[in-house]
């Protein structure tokens, strides 16, 4: 069973300025974003039973229903694959 990920409240903005990402918001928006995020690094994929083997949880951030209308259409995704707990080919470790 899926479970469903925090909604966002308050104010968050995501936008690209020259060759960054800049994420903004108020009080409200940073913490709700932050429940998404560890709602997002605690569901175990593993425990999904309508998701193959080889993908990763993500959510879609859209802007004008889950951030600000100037933000950048967004995903947010785990890295690690479920079964088999593998990274994207091509990432390359801080």
């Amino acid at each position: 069973m899926r479970s469903i990920p925090p909604e966002l409240f308050g104010n968050i903005s995501i936008s690209e300025y020259k060759d960054k990402i800049i994420i903004a918001g108020d009080p409200e928006g940073l913490k709700s974003l932050a429940a998404m995020l560890v709602w997002l690094a605690n569901i175990n994929q593993d425990k999904i039973n309508n998701m193959p083997d080889g993908e990763r949880e993500h959510i879609h951030l859209s802007p004008g229903t889950h951030i600000s209308y100037d933000s950048s259409e967004t995903e947010v995704c785990r890295l690690d694959a479920k079964g088999t707990g593998e990274f994207p080919k091509g990432y390359n470790a801080a």
